[in-house]
């Protein structure tokens, strides 16, 4: 019992989504406004892969923001590595992986052999309980692109962007509100710092393009997050500057981000149920448009997108009028959210060897028990992977 509780808690930490106890509907959409929003893709919106493409003509540094273990978003980035290096496009930089094991990542995704063992560990170091196929994959695709290229084409990169953490510091709440402690756990800096200077460094001082994909709130650029306070029901202040924010404060519209569609968090709180993006308008235009024209990206500074509102959302706090186009540059929608899948769960990333390690550099002490077992930790990764949060929206 007391291991399941444990499970219990952890779930409820790493999804960061609340389920509903139903159906949330979509709201009846003016016919007008349907007909503009409708025209304006007609007219301006490309394929995802054709418009993430377009964005480097006018930018260098492009941001994808994920919500996080969805499986068409991957393969979405899978698609884009050949597609990316094709024009002349050679960096994909990934949350996924620290940036202290990059001499690692470069042999692994030139070498003659493919080694999902290197792999695995790669995403092992970053985040112990990130054994999720996809991700992983993400080298495997660079890797057969270089391996098919002629012996004088300059090799695709991916560039683990983020920083090294010790999360054995950290057993309880009060062990993580310590910040003698968290100083010990972020080693060589918080993590939006120390992606954000691995972006300057790695691409932007070298005069490179590159591709980033990381958290949809890591690639903020001119929008910040608020804090807010669900007990007194109250903005506070914004949070702590984004990885995106520093690279947009350093090189301004040469950055461009990219949002995929993806639930947002209730205007009440992050512990209330998820809301569709854009007071579900978004959702609703697409539901009435044809399957196949449905999988587009498009502009929201600048269209008739950018001006629709959240005030279901989170995210207007803070701002006297918020809307769409203070959030992101660019948007893109594959599919409606009961046809979301997971990411796969790679049965054996966790090993009887690996266990405790993975256990002890969890970074959430709730539930931070060494009494967890491997199939634990694998059912752990596996219910992470819930999209009921979606499946539960229109």
């Amino acid at each position: 019992m007391r291991i399941a509780a444990t499970i219990a808690i952890l779930i409820c930490v790493i999804t960061a989504f609340v389920v509903g106890d139903s159906v949330q509907p979509l709201p009846a959409l003016d016919s007008s406004l349907r007909q503009q929003l409708a025209d304006y893709l007609a007219t301006n919106a490309l394929s995802p892969e054709e418009y993430v493409l377009s964005k480097f003509k006018d930018h260098d540094i492009v941001f994808v923001g994920e919500w996080h273990l969805i499986k068409h978003n991957l393969d979405f980035i899978h698609g884009m590595i050949p597609a990316l290096h094709k024009n002349g496009i050679c960096n994909l930089g990934i949350e996924f992986a620290c940036h202290v094991d990059q001499p690692k990542i470069d042999s692994l995704i030139t070498a003659s052999e493919w080694n999902e063992k290197l792999a695995r560990w790669i995403q092992f170091r970053n985040v112990t309980l990130w054994g999720y196929r996809e991700y992983v994959d993400i080298y495997k695709v660079a890797w057969e692109l270089n391996r098919k290229l002629p012996p004088d084409a300059r090799k695709f990169r991916v560039v683990g962007l983020n920083t090294l953490s010790d999360w054995s510091k950290v057993w309880t709440v009060e062990d993580r509100d310590n910040p003698d402690i968290m100083r010990q756990v972020w080693i060589n800096g918080g993590s939006d710092e120390v992606m954000a200077r691995n972006i300057l460094d790695e691409f932007v001082k070298k005069g490179e393009k590159a591709l980033i994909y990381c958290g949809a709130n890591h690639s903020f650029t001119k929008y910040k997050q608020p804090i807010y306070d669900e007990q007194t029901a109250k903005f506070i202040r914004f949070g702590d500057i984004r990885a995106g924010n520093i690279v947009f404060d350093s090189i301004g519209n040469r950055t461009f981000n990219i949002y995929l569609h993806a639930v947002w968090p209730n205007a009440e709180g992050w512990s209330k149920p998820n809301v569709h993006p854009a007071d579900g308008v978004i959702d609703a235009l697409m539901h009435s448009l044809p399957a196949e024209k449905r999988r587009v990206g498009f502009d929201l500074v600048g269209s008739p997108f950018g001006e629709l509102k959240g005030e279901t959302s989170l995210w207007k706090h803070g701002y006297d009028n918020f809307r769409l186009k203070m959030f992101y540059d660019g948007y893109i929608y594959f599919k409606t959210f009961p046809e979301y899948e997971p990411v796969g769960v790679i049965d054996d990333f966790i090993s009887e060897e690996s266990r405790l390690t993975a256990i002890t550099q969890m970074f959430n002490p709730r539930g931070k028990d060494t009494s967890l077992t491997v199939s634990d930790l694998v059912e752990y990764m596996k219910r992470s992977t819930s999209m009921n949060a979606f499946h539960r929206m229109e």
